[in-house]
């Protein structure tokens, strides 16, 4: 597996496969997302075009995971195995920072190291446009949560009740952060 960066002309045919992905992670995994279920089309695509111009207008990365492909050669649907968004601060204050939006695999290559392939790229992208700071929140009790601890990552803190989750309830959030500045000590 291999991770390539968005770009419409070479991954623009996925999208409707992404928005599949995202929906899987939804409702198959329970994981928390800008929507509850029950999730259409309608609700999912123009929510996934509106991050694929953020990236084409340089405000978002999006990496997606996919076998290791020939140059030229454009990946088949069935050839998603994850991606993962980076939404860049656009302001003079935050631009330093980078936040890790989202890491979702396909359920049939989960624990074969996807997620760390994911996240090393999402480091790599931000770490090329001067972002030392990423944050990332992930749901407390969650594999994403143990995850990030294992990738390096500092916990900030958790916050209970963060966010509504289908059928009915709240669940909460753990917030983390990674800096890469050199230490001054």
């Amino acid at each position: 597996m291999k991770t390539y960066s968005f770009s419409t002309e070479q991954h623009g045919h996925l999208i409707p496969y992404i928005a599949a992905l995202h929906a899987s992670c939804i409702t198959v995994d329970h994981m928390i997302g800008p929507f509850l279920p029950p999730l259409t089309n309608e609700k999912l695509l123009p929510w996934w075009k509106q991050r694929i111009a953020e990236a084409n207008q340089g405000s978002r990365v999006i990496v997606l995971l996919l076998p290791q492909m020939a140059p030229g050669i454009k990946p088949a649907g069935s050839d998603l195995r994850g991606l993962a968004m980076l939404k860049l601060p656009e302001t003079e204050t935050g631009s330093f920072r980078g936040h890790i939006d989202a890491v979702l695999v396909n359920q049939k290559y989960r624990r074969l190291g996807g997620a760390t392939i994911l996240v090393q790229a999402l480091e790599y992208e931000a770490t090329h446009r001067g972002r030392t700071l990423l944050l990332v929140n992930a749901e407390t009790g969650s594999v994403g949560e143990a995850a990030f601890r294992k990738f390096g990552y500092t916990e900030i803190g958790k916050v209970p009740h963060f966010s509504r989750v289908w059928p009915s309830g709240k669940k909460g959030e753990t917030f983390f952060f990674k800096d890469f500045l050199p230490s001054s000590s």
